[in-house]
């Protein structure tokens, strides 16, 4: 964190005369950041930094889903102040969340999670109705991303334009993933306000194994619970999606046949959001990993050119 960064961010969230010591969790240039902030005499904060896409009323937007999900008892980064604005980025002082992460999760942490991302969603339920999308989202099986923005042929041409083959494959993932879900009728799934990112990494535990928190909501919107299923990672640990199909099922509010149909798609669908991003920041900045790219590729279930 530079100095100038220290001195002025801190002084218009009015840290500078409080903070003992700033501590980097995460500094990664265009992507979000996070400081831990030491002060004398009283609790730790977090001092959050939006990557440079957001808008303040996307800020406003998940500021409103930490607020319901405290009111409720959770344990989030809420917002202790109002978020300001410095160089065209925004930061916000929130709540420090206690616990760690399970980087390693054994099959009893994975059901843990699940259960807790079933808690969780029981906890947002209703929420959507109230709040709406989030400005400039949409849901995952709406489109070929969750950004509305994003512009998916022009950048599957600025990929054919460094690798033809590989720009080939993102169209055709693109349109057999479109093609999957329409024909399962995807149209009609439920949405409601999801974490968008329930993986390990973002949900604290503390050594006991008791829930400390969860952090990082920025891509909390509107979506499936398939969708959310994907994006937390559960293909990989399938015991985590049925402790969280269990305990929704004895809560009264079980995954639907559509959207257990749904879920292999969606998962698709979310590789292909994923190279999207890929190629949005490739057009913006002229540098494409296609190691990367091709590795999002083959877990759209489409087959290379």
């Amino acid at each position: 964190m530079a100095a100038v960064l220290t001195a002025e961010v801190l002084d218009r969230l009015g840290l500078a005369a409080r903070a003992r010591r700033v501590v980097t969790l995460r500094d990664f240039a265009g992507e979000n950041g996070s400081w831990l902030i030491e002060r004398d005499g009283q609790d730790p904060v977090v001092v959050r930094r939006y990557h440079p896409q957001v808008r303040r009323a996307e800020v406003g937007y998940e500021h409103a889903v930490l607020r319901h999900l405290a009111g409720a008892g959770w344990v989030v980064p809420g917002p202790l102040g109002a978020p300001a604005e410095h160089e065209g980025l925004w930061y916000c002082v929130t709540r420090c969340v206690p616990g760690a992460a399970v980087s390693v999760e054994p099959p009893r942490q994975r059901r843990r999670r699940g259960r807790d991302l079933a808690r969780l969603h029981l906890a947002l339920r209703g929420l959507g109705e109230r709040i709406g999308q989030r400005p400039g989202w949409q849901p995952q099986h709406r489109g070929v991303t969750v950004h509305t923005s994003l512009d998916w042929d022009a950048c599957v041409r600025g990929l054919a334009s460094v690798s033809p083959r590989l720009g080939e494959w993102a169209g055709s993932a693109a349109a057999r993933t479109r093609a999957a879900l329409a024909a399962i009728g995807a149209g009609e799934l439920p949405v409601g306000v999801v974490h968008g990112d329930f993986a390990e990494w973002n949900v604290h535990y503390y050594q006991d194994g008791r829930l400390a928190g969860v952090i990082d909501f920025g891509l909390a919107h509107l979506d499936s619970r398939p969708f959310e299923l994907a994006i937390a990672r559960t293909y990989r640990s399938p015991e985590t999606a049925e402790a969280y199909r269990a305990e929704l099922a004895r809560s009264g509010w079980p995954l639907s046949e559509l959207e257990v149909a749904a879920i292999e798609p969606i998962y698709h669908a979310f590789r292909v959001d994923m190279t999207a991003w890929a190629l949005d920041q490739g057009l913006r900045t002229g540098h494409y990993d296609l190691a990367m790219i091709e590795r999002q590729l083959s877990r759209t279930g489409t087959a290379p050119p």
